[in-house]
């Protein structure tokens, strides 16, 4: 079983290697990210998905650099194209972040400046990203397509409205349509259907596949929700505390987990039938600022042995690109 490389480029296009963030807040520090490891090819689906609060968006920033300034990097790596992103100079990071990677924020009325028009910052958006003696009228027309291409077919009007004149889906549509139009490799996409209705969060999931399938993008969905991830990715990483517990193949994680996190996140989706309906999982995330030695699901996990308590496990491979972070995976599920 390979990796879901749609377009057959297994070059790595971002690397996070055991990357450990915490952060200092009224003198205390929250050791948020612990070890985060992932990799990211051309053309590329990969999923990042668990609870509110597990470290996702920290990730996405953490892979910006823009981490909020009582960020402390306490180790690891983040490449892209095979640069380190934090020995960057000023003008390589500008540069990754103008064509190499865009992120789509989960607030899009936090992203978009309230006092100006769409057409203002959407055209300042190309310019930063475009060459800089691009005609204005090409700008234009390049964004106007991007808002179609986002089911905002009367993109005139659009480009003339203040954020506050759109609905919170118009609003998460036009962040998109910026983060396309100006050709990244890569799109960090912070759940990005959250403002949106059903519907037109399918038509968007099913737009940044085809961005994918075109081979124009590489994507790491962020969310919560389990029936988004298997149905947008082709490679999912199981997120909880900070930690990365489990990863591999979409299909194959979502058919035999093996972490007990991820048998217990799975056991938490509603049954059709309306039978069995879930308890959650007992227990609560454990406090950041002190955070277990060993395993962070160990204070709810109904395996637990006193190894897992004290020593943080290894990420051992069970099956083909199937990686576990546990010490008795798939021997007590």
């Amino acid at each position: 079983m390979t990796r879901d490389g749609e377009n057959g480029m297994n070059d790595p296009l971002l690397e996070l290697s055991d990357m450990s963030v915490s952060f200092d807040v009224y003198g205390r520090k929250y050791h948020v990210l612990d070890g985060i490891s992932l990799t990211v090819r051309k053309g590329e689906r990969i999923g990042l998905v668990g609870e509110s609060g597990c470290g996702k968006t920290s990730t996405l920033k953490a892979i910006l650099r823009v981490l909020p300034r009582n960020a402390v990097i306490n180790g690891g790596t983040v490449s892209f194209s095979g640069k380190d992103v934090y020995k960057m100079s000023g003008r390589e990071l500008d540069n990754m972040r103008r064509l190499g990677a865009g992120m789509i924020f989960q607030d899009p009325s936090s992203a978009l400046n309230p006092v100006f028009t769409i057409e203002s910052q959407f055209l300042t958006a190309l310019r930063y990203s475009l060459p800089p003696n691009t005609p204005k009228h090409e700008l234009y027309e390049k964004a106007a397509r991007a808002l179609e291409s986002v089911m905002l077919p009367d993109s005139g009007r659009i480009m003339k409205s203040y954020p506050y004149q759109l609905s919170g889906g118009m609003k998460q549509r036009v962040c998109i349509a910026m983060t396309i139009a100006a050709g990244r490799e890569l799109m960090l996409a912070d759940e990005p259907g959250t403002s949106l209705d059903v519907t037109i969060q399918d038509q968007i999931l099913r737009l940044i596949n085809q961005l994918v399938l075109d081979g124009n993008i590489a994507v790491i969905m962020v969310s919560h929700s389990l029936g988004v991830i298997r149905e947008s990715t082709g490679y999912v990483n199981i997120m909880y505390a900070g930690t990365v517990v489990e990863s591999g193949n979409t299909e194959e994680v979502f058919k035999n987990p093996a972490h007990p996190y991820t048998v217990a996140l799975m056991a938490c989706v509603p049954k059709l039938t309306g039978e069995d309906l879930s308890k959650g999982i007992p227990g609560r995330v454990p406090d950041y600022s002190r955070p277990p030695s060993g395993c962070r699901f160990s204070s709810r996990c109904k395996f637990a042995k006193e190894i897992c308590l004290g020593t943080k496990p290894p990420r051992i491979e069970i099956a083909p690109n199937h990686f576990v972070s546990c010490y008795f995976a798939g021997e007590v599920i």
